[in-house]
């Protein structure tokens, strides 16, 4: 019988397929990194006494948006400081993703966990030059006024586009269904516009239509065209 001569010839037991190569395959870096996701999300909506609901439904109800605004500064406090790593965290897994799906030599070149390290220290360092910019605008035309306004507006969209954004990553890492990319990228544009609307609508009387529009374009959709040009030509 097979499996008593196994035990005789333990040799017999090896498969000829066997390989030496890592437990920890590309894609098990994505689930991974999901899963930490998960708990990290999971924590901040904890500590945040369940308020991040609130802060999403804030992008399209103006009463939570005023609702938060009587909370003070909450961008200030560690669970939404927290939030935003999430957010980052979530950018940076869905440029990985789409390097992986359409260019996954440079995956296999640089392997997966340096290709997510770049792409979110990339996305930090944008953050960081769009923030500047945003500050350098408001200071140019005169906005102190909405300043906060307009940088609250701007972390809702971003929680709530990350957090939809980690939604359809599960969909397409565990079912490699690409055609999911393109809701997501309209639903991004939906959201896009909200925010766009909602920032203009602070004040439009003092905000100029022309310059708003030129401003927000240059700085919260270029960058974008730019990173799926990028991904797609190089």
């Amino acid at each position: 019988m097979p499996l008593l001569s196994s035990i005789f010839t333990p040799n017999e037991l090896f498969s000829s397929t066997f390989s030496d190569a890592p437990v920890v395959q590309q894609d098990n870096w994505g689930v991974a990194i999901m899963i930490v996701l998960l708990v990290l999300i999971s924590a901040v909506v904890a500590a945040s006494r369940g308020k991040v609901p609130q802060l999403l439904k804030a992008l399209v109800v103006p009463r939570h948006f005023s609702l938060i605004l009587r909370e003070g500064k909450i961008m200030e406090q560690r669970a939404y400081r927290f939030l935003l790593l999430f957010d980052l965290m979530t950018f940076a897994l869905g440029v990985t993703t789409m390097v992986e799906l359409y260019k996954p030599e440079l995956i296999q070149q640089y392997t997966y966990p340096l290709c997510y390290g770049i792409a979110f220290g990339g996305l930090l360092l944008l953050y960081a030059i769009k923030s500047l910019l945003q500050n350098l605008y408001v200071y140019l035309f005169d906005h102190q006024k909405e300043k906060y306004n307009l940088h609250l507006h701007k972390f809702i969209f971003i929680s709530v586009a990350a957090l939809t954004m980690y939604l359809f990553l599960a969909l397409v890492i565990y079912t490699k269904f690409l055609p999911v990319i393109n809701v997501y990228i309209v639903l991004f544009l939906i959201f896009t516009l909200i925010y766009f609307y909602n920032s203009y609508k602070i004040n439009p009387k003092v905000f100029n239509l022309f310059h708003f529009f030129i401003y927000f374009c240059t700085l919260e959709i270029l960058p974008w065209l730019l990173l799926v040009n990028f991904i797609v030509k190089y």
